[in-house]
């Protein structure tokens, strides 16, 4: 009996490559048709007693033009490139390019882009690309990102097990996630490839492995979820010739970068700002910002925004045209080094920052981030409440950052003492600060401590029209990088 089920399987997985290599592959080349005004190809198998059904993907991923040419399949293939193998592997692959045009077999292209993007990559590399760098590519260039899920919802109303997604032109571990946490499929079955650079045909003998996919994935009863978290150092969308552009301007960005960096660390403030503008930096201010507490006793202003990238502080200082001091948690040696502002590490340990940033409030004004991370996305991770505790008001304070090219963010540890070069490399890097009505937190209906920061979050949100959640550092964290955001220092642990 379970020889018949096999042997109906693997017609059935057969008939859907049938339907894939020759169905949709006629319907891309029909002229003056448009291929997304159908749905996707989709079969029921049964596996081993278990119902699946398998939607082809591969349409709904690319540009309906073409979306098996090298010009459609360039861009995630060079970013998984550049963020998990880095620039030199970007650029060969670019190099590559004009031969990859040529080849006139989509077998051969595929093989030959696999094997320069994986060949002696590491498999939690790849991984960790095609978890926090594709999904955010998939979300903004897939040809049709809402009829995907609409795929995934209404297969899944007429199967009681598995809704599958199957893609011939990438690897399983480019669009697992993707599909899997933000379309709402349950599972993937895509292309193989070793970390040798070697991808597996596709010939029709993947039935142990789409078994196996079946049968021990459980059914995704979650749905899909919103991209709030991603990762990786490119800010654009890498076309052959965008990417071309950035590699010939890529000198003149660690010029310029550099550049910035004198400004902002050698030049006295009265003409730094105007010096950075020169330079192509913009710092668009809206509201009127406090001016300085009066005397010497009174301490400093608290300053709460929302955390885009490690300049935060250092734009509002710029904003308020006044020095301020900060307070992070893990910042790299060379951040700490290259910051025109002092700033001061925290431990973690609730008390000891308490006074500490309490010290530094009564010194002067001090900017605090009360995310404890950046979020690139139009959302405000939830406010820590610590810093509600430390003045009887406080400023909230929202922030924007425009980056064209080069994210200035990254939760990878080697790459994060560069975060703060890399949004200075950008040709015109943007900050917009926006300072808003003092928040008490004293007083009657102050209320406790956490409802000062939900308050000032919602406050901030509303001005920027983003999204307040109760998200923290450690979800980021465990998301993008498979660890929850702590770097033990010898520095911290000795204060």
């Amino acid at each position: 009996m379970a020889t018949m089920r096999n042997r109906f399987a693997t017609r059935m997985l057969n008939l859907h490559r049938l339907v894939k290599s020759n169905l949709v592959a006629g319907l891309l080349r029909r002229r003056g048709h448009r291929p997304l005004d159908a749905p996707p190809p989709r079969i029921r198998v049964l596996i081993d007693g278990n119902e699946a059904t398998v939607v082809d993907v591969d349409r709904l991923l690319l540009k309906p033009s073409s979306p098996s040419s090298a010009t459609a399949l360039f861009p995630p293939f060079f970013l998984l490139a550049v963020e998990a193998g880095g620039f030199v592997r970007g650029l060969v692959l670019l190099a590559l390019y004009p031969a990859l045009r040529l080849l006139t077999a989509e077998g051969a292209r595929l093989k030959a882009m696999a094997m320069v993007c994986f060949l002696g990559l590491r498999r939690g590399e790849a991984a960790r690309a095609g978890r926090a760098v594709l999904p955010r590519y998939f979300f903004r260039e897939a040809a049709d990102v809402e009829a995907l899920m609409e795929a995934a919802a209404s297969a899944r109303k007429e199967v009681i097990t598995v809704v599958a997604a199957a893609s011939r032109l990438f690897p399983t571990v480019m669009v697992e996630t993707f599909l899997k946490e933000y379309v709402g499929f349950d599972a993937v079955v895509g292309r193989e490839v070793s970390f040798a650079g070697v991808m597996d045909d596709d010939d029709g003998d993947n039935m142990e492995r789409f078994r196996d996919v079946v049968n021990k994935i459980p059914r995704n009863g979650a749905g899909p979820r919103p991209l709030i978290f991603h990762d990786g150092r490119l800010a654009f969308t890498p076309t052959p010739a965008a990417a071309l552009a950035m590699y010939v301007y890529l000198p003149l960005a660690v010029a310029l970068s550099v550049l910035r960096i004198a400004i902002f660390t050698l030049l006295p403030r009265g003409v730094s700002g105007a010096a950075a503008a020169l330079a192509g930096v913009r710092l668009r201010v809206a509201g009127a910002p406090r001016p300085p507490a009066a005397g010497d006793a009174a301490g400093g202003r608290l300053y709460a925004c929302n955390h885009r990238t490690l300049l935060d502080a250092v734009a509002v200082s710029g904003a308020l045209g006044r020095p301020v001091s900060s307070v992070t948690y893990s910042l790299g040696r060379l951040s700490e080094l290259l910051s025109p502002i002092p700033l001061l590490p925290l431990t973690r340990e609730r008390e000891e920052d308490r006074r500490r940033m309490a010290s530094l409030l009564s010194r002067g004004d001090v900017v605090v981030c009360p995310e404890g991370t950046t979020c690139r996305e139009p959302y405000l991770l939830r406010f820590s409440p610590l810093f509600a505790e430390l003045a009887d008001e406080v400023n909230p304070v929202a922030v924007r950052a425009a980056a064209g090219m080069f994210y200035g963010t990254s939760t990878s540890p080697s790459a994060k003492c560069f975060d703060s070069v890399f949004f200075l490399m950008n040709p015109s890097p943007e900050y917009g600060v926006h300072f808003l009505e003092p928040v008490a937190t004293a007083g009657a209906g102050a209320g406790s401590s956490i409802e000062v920061a939900n308050r000032v979050q919602r406050v901030i949100a509303g001005a920027l029209g983003y999204e307040a959640t109760t998200l923290t550092r450690k979800a980021k964290y465990l998301l993008l990088a498979g660890n929850e955001g702590g770097v033990a220092t010898n520095r911290s642990n000795n204060k």
